[in-house]
């Protein structure tokens, strides 16, 4: 029972230390073990006990990690969903995951009350939230390590989510790897704007099962998000990597004492190269990038930028090591295959493939999908990449966006990553558009900061770095890129626009595409 015992763990040893805090409630280690006793009797109650699913739905707040610990004590299987969802995918989560229950805000059920099925609901901050919270404590259940935690969706970039079903086994690989590796301690304070329902629920677990305080913030903004770090004297925060961009670019960025930081994390989706050069410069501290999946459980390599790991490496090491997505974690193996399974030699491009106990069971209720992703112990996942002599791992690609030209193999991450290191750029995505004479050929869409942004400039870098058959044939320039809450590129959304001819894009020349 890991989870009530390093709540009860810490509870014991420094019962008035502060645990977790948001804007309106702090609770201590204390209150922490108490309160989610109380819940878990509470669940036990209203006929969520072990291997029954609860639904938990809100911006970020103090219960949202409250409720997950409350599940995890009373055996009880955590479903988190995002608030944003529209009704449909809410919907085909419930039916998927079949709960008993819902707890989320007034306003996500006031919102999608009728997608939330026929299960009981409860509203945060209402009197039956409370009563839950004055349950009397008692003898709770005794969760196997191989008993289920929780059934996580997959942020659904490509189409329906996929419910990953992870152990207490999974959980707790994962958050004591990281918590070793990030070096957590008792004395840390996280800052967290990362909405829960992802990979930040694991680094928030990983930091308050070694004893720090995790700060939460419904949503990011980032003249408060500094403002709270400066305040709360934060020595840890996880973010996106636009996130960082969007603080670098706040007027108050200067201004704001960051000095208690021992390093910023991010992750969800890569850093470009000269947003993360600017990073290291301008804030007072390393960056730490986090890869993980949430079929491997969460985190599964890590790299430190700007810190120790770069001290011994030379000049041309560490600016490589800016494209890495890291070393692997204690406990998980990461390997990269061909087709067949076959392990590659350091340099070549294959399927990043993991194992270790941080693996998920399977996507619930989907064999199928689970067959294809679990194979002989590995989990495949879908990555393109591939390691260097020194275990570094490098991401080329996602496998389902690959595209191909006239035979030729076009990774989208490759052009993306030219073009978000072009002053003015802020943001870039690549996907490929159907051609009669190609087969696929690839497409730019491009967030600019300045005028001084235009089509025949990015064309000129493309073609300084990129073969003929890599550069893109279009450039459309728009004010967002539709991402997910982990901060990854909704790619689907984009191929959307083919059908509406794209108004307002930039057509390449044939004569200037080097081809």
């Amino acid at each position: 029972m890991w989870m009530a015992h390093f709540v009860r763990r810490h509870a014991g040893q420094r019962p008035d230390a502060l645990a977790l805090a948001d804007e309106r409630l702090s609770l201590t280690w204390r209150e922490l073990d108490e309160r989610t006793d109380a819940l878990a009797a509470a669940l036990i109650d209203r006929g969520i006990g072990p291997g029954e699913r609860l639904v938990v739905s809100s911006p970020n707040r103090v219960e949202v990690l409250e409720l997950y610990i409350a599940a995890g004590k009373a055996g009880a299987i955590v479903c988190p969903v995002n608030h944003s969802f529209p009704a449909p995918e809410v919907e085909h989560v419930v039916s998927n995951s079949a709960p008993r229950g819902v707890i989320a805000e007034q306003g996500v059920l006031d919102r999608l009350g009728d997608a939330f099925g026929d299960g009981w609901r409860i509203a945060l901050d209402s009197p039956a939230y409370a009563e839950m919270l004055a349950t009397e404590r008692r003898a709770l259940p005794l969760p196997q390590m191989d008993d289920l935690f929780a059934i996580l969706h997959t942020s659904a970039t490509t189409g329906r989510a996929k419910g990953v079903a992870v152990t207490h086994r999974s959980v707790s690989a994962c958050y004591t790897a990281l918590a070793a590796e990030a070096r957590f301690t008792a004395d840390d304070v996280m800052l967290n704007p990362c909405p829960l329902f992802h990979g930040s629920m694991v680094i928030g677990l990983a930091l308050l099962a070694a004893g720090g305080t995790l700060v939460l913030q419904r949503e990011f903004a980032p003249q408060r998000f500094l403002a709270e770090a400066e305040q709360r004297g934060a020595t840890r925060a996880f973010v996106v990597p636009s996130m960082v961009r969007f603080a670098l670019r706040t007027k108050a960025f200067d201004a704001t004492d960051l000095s208690t930081l021992v390093d910023v994390m991010f992750g969800g989706a890569p850093m470009p190269e000269e947003l993360l050069r600017e990073s290291l410069e301008r804030f007072p501290c390393p960056f730490r990038g986090i890869y993980g999946i949430t079929e491997g459980g969460g985190p599964i390599a890590t790299v430190l930028f700007g810190g120790a790991e770069d001290h011994g490496a030379d000049a041309a090491a560490r600016e490589l090591r800016l494209r890495s997505a890291g070393r692997m974690l204690p406990g998980c193996h990461i390997e990269v295959q061909d087709k067949e399974g076959g392990a590659l030699p350091p340099g070549e491009i294959g399927e990043v493939c993991v194992r270790g106990d941080g693996l998920m069971r399977g996507y619930w209720r989907n064999p199928t999908a689970t067959e294809s992703t679990l194979r002989d112990g590995w989990l495949r996942t879908g990555d393109l990449g591939y390691s260097d002599a020194d275990g570094y791992l490098y991401l080329v690609d996602r496998i389902n966006d690959v595209l191909i030209r006239g035979g030729q193999n076009v990774y989208p991450a490759e052009i993306e990553r030219v073009l978000g290191a072009q002053r003015g750029v802020a943001d870039a995505a690549v996907v490929g558009a159907p051609s009669e004479e190609w087969g696929e050929v690839p497409v730019a869409f491009v967030v600019a900061e300045g005028e001084e942004v235009s089509a025949a400039g990015l064309l000129k870098a493309c073609v300084g770095e990129l073969a003929s058959y890599k550069r893109p044939v279009r450039i459309e320039f728009v004010s967002e890129i539709p991402r997910s809450a982990a901060g990854k590129i909704l790619r689907r959304k984009l191929r959307e626009r083919f059908a509406d001819g794209m108004p307002g894009a930039a057509p390449v020349p044939p004569g200037e595409r080097g081809e």
